[in-house]
Parts: structure tokens; sequence; C-alpha cells
């Protein structure tokens, strides 16, 4: 959630031509994320020390890729990923001892910080945050009629400029929602009282390798729709290209999220099957993030986070009050949800002027 909020409103300053802005912003966020997301993580009694220090590195890496993922540096990024992701291929073929997959994970989250760092603007940063304090110490000009026209312009400093932050938290609540959706399909069942085994991992890794593909299917269908504008000769025709293309999009998604569903099924050692019921599940969901993801794509997001953070709620009050089967309150949140969405994409997409 915070760092979605982090990353639109560093992205606001970007389109707002004031990198050194967005600079500032990542400065002070990021690292206030890492250390939420590591009280939280510390918040939670119970658990082995090392889940503590792998919640307090996964905080570290998620600030450091929003830093470099906003400032354009992707392939930085990727560089810092080779040694786990070269790890974890291996571990597919040799049993690694665990000093050095510790070894492998710590080495590419020092390698993402660093580089998060040396992008950030750090002596800006710091002598900002000291003006700031010089000028609330001495407080702001005085009031009065001759005064203000006097130091009019002195005043105008004063005004609030830039993006809202208030434009900004819709992002947050849409991530939270999914996230939260996102953890009940892998714990959903374990959190109800069902046994250790019932973790479904394998389907929240899904979902969160998907989201490559869904963003280059995003990019298809806006491509798609747009050529199908230039093509129609009528609204009608229109609407009938632009549901064409969004059913071969998300089609395309749910053929490779389910493609991975199956492969991290057979790869995860006493991971359950992927029955029909989890299958579909994890496809409803799917359909509700591309979906969520599409009406955030064209200024959509408030309405995208109501339903998300919406059926989030009513699962976590499913789960708290223990009511309904786990598997079962899911199918029928993730469909309603979906629905919610498709009917809200048809709605707004379907108009020409939504693609100009």
């Amino acid at each position: 959630m915070w760092d979605q909020t982090l990353s639109h409103r560093a992205y606001s300053w970007l389109g707002l031509g004031d990198r050194a802005a967005a600079g500032r912003t990542l400065l002070a966020g990021a690292p206030a994320g890492a250390l939420l997301g590591t009280a939280a993580a510390l918040a939670v009694p119970g658990g082995p020390p090392f889940s503590y220090a792998f919640a307090a590195g996964q905080a570290l890496y998620v600030g450091a890729a929003t830093v470099l993922l906003v400032l354009g540096r992707e392939r930085v990024l990727l560089a810092a990923l080779v040694p786990m992701a070269a790890g974890a291929v291996l571990a597919l073929f040799v049993d690694l001892p665990v000093r050095v997959r510790v070894t492998l994970l710590a080495v590419s989250l020092l390698a993402a910080c660093l580089l998060a760092v040396r992008e950030l603007p750090l002596a800006e940063g710091a002598a900002a945050a000291l003006r700031r304090v010089r000028e609330r110490t001495r407080g702001r000009p005085g009031g009065g009629p001759v005064r203000w026209r006097m130091l009019r312009g002195t005043e105008e400093e004063y005004a609030p400029r830039g993006p809202r932050l208030a434009d900004s938290v819709p992002y947050g609540v849409f991530g939270l929602g999914t996230g939260l959706l996102v953890l009940y399909a892998a714990l959903g069942e374990v959190l109800a009282g069902g046994p250790a085994e019932a973790v479904a991992a394998p389907s929240a890794v899904a979902l969160t390798l998907s989201m490559g593909p869904a963003e280059w299917l995003l990019y298809r269908f806006r491509s798609g729709s747009l050529a199908g504008l230039r093509a129609a000769r009528s609204p009608r025709a229109f609407r009938r290209r632009m549901l064409a293309t969004l059913a071969g999009c998300l089609a395309r998604y749910l053929a490779v999220l389910l493609a991975l569903g199956v492969s991290g099924t057979l790869l995860w050692p006493g991971a359950p099957s992927l029955t029909g019921a989890r299958a579909a599940a994890l496809l409803l969901l799917g359909a509700v993030m591309w979906s969520g993801l599409l009406l955030q794509s064209f200024g959509a997001v408030r309405a995208a986070a109501v339903v998300c953070a919406s059926a989030a709620f009513v699962q976590s009050l499913a789960v708290l009050t223990g009511f309904g089967q786990p598997r079962l309150v899911q199918l029928a949140v993730a469909g309603t949800a979906a629905a919610a969405l498709a009917t809200l994409v048809c709605l707004l997409l379907g108009r020409a002027t939504a693609h100009r």
C-alpha cells in the first residue's frame, strides 16, 4: 500500500518535470515504508527469528525497488537480482546449503539498496530538510493588508504546489486490497484453521510473476483499442472491437497465469494440488487484478480501489468470523469482484472518448 502511494506521488512529480522533487519524495518515503513494513512484521508474535529477518529484508527490497523503478533504472534492478535468480534456478537441480541461499539473498538485497541510495539526492534532501526546519523555526511572515501587498511573492511560496496527496491514496488502497486478496489465496485455508499443508504458495507466486505479462497485455490492449478507434465507423463498431480486444488480452493473461500456477505447483515441494476449485479461484483473482490494473491505467483507479478493498474487507471478515468454507468464500468474493470490475470496464472503456 505504502509503496504504491509513494510511486504514484513520485511519478506525478516526474510528470510535472520536477525530477528533484520526485527524488526528495522517494528519499523521504522509501525508508519510511521500509520501517513501517519491518514494524508490521515484528508486531506479529510467535514467528521464528529468520521470518522476521526475511520480512525486514523484503521491506528494504520493496523500498529500493520502488526507487529504481520510478527513476527508470529497471536494468540496474535486474542486475541486482541476478545472484538471487541464479540461486533460485540452481536450487531446482542442486540442494544448496542454507548459508549459500541466505548469502545470495543478502547479496541481491544489498546490491539493490546500494544502487537505490546512489540514485537518491541525499545532499539535496538533507539541505531541504534543514531549510524547512529553519523556516518553521522562524515562522511565516506576518499578516495585514499592507504586509500582504508588500510580501505577496513571499507568501505565495507557502501555497501548496505540486500533486495532491489525496490523488495518490487510491493507488495505495488498490494495492492494499489486491495484496490482501493474494494473501488469502495463499493462506486463506490456514488462517481459517486448516492444516499447514493447505498453504497454496504457488498461487501467490504465480500471481506475482504474472504481473510482467499483465503489464505487456495492458499495453497491447491500449494499442488494439486505438487501432479499433481509427478503423471503426460507428460507436457500436468501436465497442465491438474494444470488447474483442479486451477478451483476447484477458484470455491470454489468464492462460499465462494458469501455466504459471501449474508449473509452480509441480515444482514446489509439498504444494497442494491445483484442484478445479483452486484453479478457478486463481483465475478469478487474476481477472480481478488485471481488470483493476486496466481501470487504473485509464485513470479510474478510485473505482478499482473501492471494488478490491471491499472484496478484501469481506474476505477478511469471513476469516475472522469463521463464516463459510474458505475456498467457497474466496470463489464467491473473487467472482463478485471480477463481475463488478468487468461491468465497470465495459461501461467506462466502451466509450471512444476514454481512449483519446
